[in-house]
């Protein structure tokens, strides 16, 4: 079994996006109005938690990934494994929600970006046991717009800290081959990038770290506005193959993720 010989992209861009994390949320305190021009509401929460008003939500994740492009072909041709292993690699992705109901649980409108990136050799034509020196990188860029659903009622009500989620929505996924030069890869009778149309369903779950340290967390809020800091995790069913346009390059994947949940 062969593996991605390069994965330094893939860190540096999750030890960026971890790095970024903390400015983010500092920004998006900032640009709100002064934590003073807000009249405290208190919850029914036995720990008497006050909350500022709750408008919209920032999502980071990271999971396994491996894109289904060997799926579309037949008679056992299957060059993704050839080139890249079949293994999984990093996939990173932050999700910003704008909130526009709030009963009986939360529905928002998202719109979210990811990062992928594997590297490998392709194989040589006599013995595809053997790789050559020929170097090539796939790298894929998800975008996705979804309706997503928190049942956080009785987070709201009583303070209990698990809330399930579901998610349905749209993707658009960049993608290119670049040779060992970084460089747009020249293929035969066929293109080295190109974007593909698909759709996404997932369910998850968040469990809200405010109840460990309920004093910090109204700090939180206090200070910058943060309502909800959260573990999320999530399993979704990513089918980006085209919304059935023929030769696109498949995408999709059955995977999970898990991350950090802020909510504002």
């Amino acid at each position: 079994m062969r593996r991605a010989r390069s994965r330094s992209g893939v860190r540096d861009v999750a030890a960026l996006a971890l790095a970024m994390t903390p400015a983010l949320i500092l920004l998006l305190g900032a640009v709100r109005p002064a934590r003073a021009d807000y009249t405290l509401q208190q919850s029914n929460q036995p720990t008497g938690h006050y909350h500022s008003p709750q408008d919209f939500a920032v999502q980071v994740t990271f999971g396994p990934y491996r894109p289904d492009v060997d799926s579309e072909f037949s008679s056992g041709r299957h060059p993704y494994a050839d080139y890249f292993g079949d293994g999984r690699n990093l996939l990173s992705q932050a999700q910003f929600d704008y909130q526009v109901f709030h009963k009986l649980g939360t529905a928002a409108v998202g719109l979210g970006a990811g990062y992928f990136r594997v590297s490998g050799f392709s194989p040589v034509a006599s013995n595809p046991a053997l790789t050559s020196g020929d170097k090539s990188t796939l790298t894929v860029v998800p975008v996705s717009l979804s309706a997503v659903y928190r049942f956080d009622y009785y987070l709201e009500r009583d303070g209990f800290p698990i809330v399930p989620h579901a998610k349905l929505g749209l993707d658009w996924a960049y993608w290119q081959i670049t040779d060992g030069n970084g460089e747009i890869a020249r293929a035969a009778g066929g293109r080295a990038r190109g974007g593909t149309l698909g759709w996404h369903g997932a369910l998850g779950v968040a469990l809200v770290l405010d109840f460990l340290d309920p004093m910090a967390a109204r700090d939180f809020d206090v200070e910058l506005g943060v309502n909800h800091t959260a573990l999320v995790f999530e399993f979704g069913h990513y089918d980006i193959s085209g919304l059935g346009r023929a030769n696109r390059l498949h995408l999709g994947d059955n995977t999970w993720t898990l991350g950090l949940l802020f909510e504002f």
